[in-house]
């Protein structure tokens, strides 16, 4: 089941929400119960490698740690 994401028209409101990709009806604000719209979002992936031999292996923030992949 996909995760989205959605914001409340009235308060602001933002929280993620497990739903049927079927499901045709938006689910209220847990916060105040109006109506919510949904977010777009973007996922994210690890990619190995995606950093290595930039500027930014030697300690910056994309491989600091590790995260990258790099060496």
């Amino acid at each position: 089941m996909p995760l989205y994401e959605y914001r409340c028209v009235s308060c602001g409101h933002q929280f993620e929400k497990l739903m049927s990709s079927f499901s045709a009806k938006n689910p209220e604000c847990p916060t105040c119960g109006e109506a919510t719209e949904k977010q777009l979002s973007a996922f994210a992936a690890k990619v190995e490698g995606a950093c290595c031999g930039t500027p930014s292996d030697s300690g910056g923030s994309c491989c600091s740690g590790g995260s990258c992949g790099c060496s």
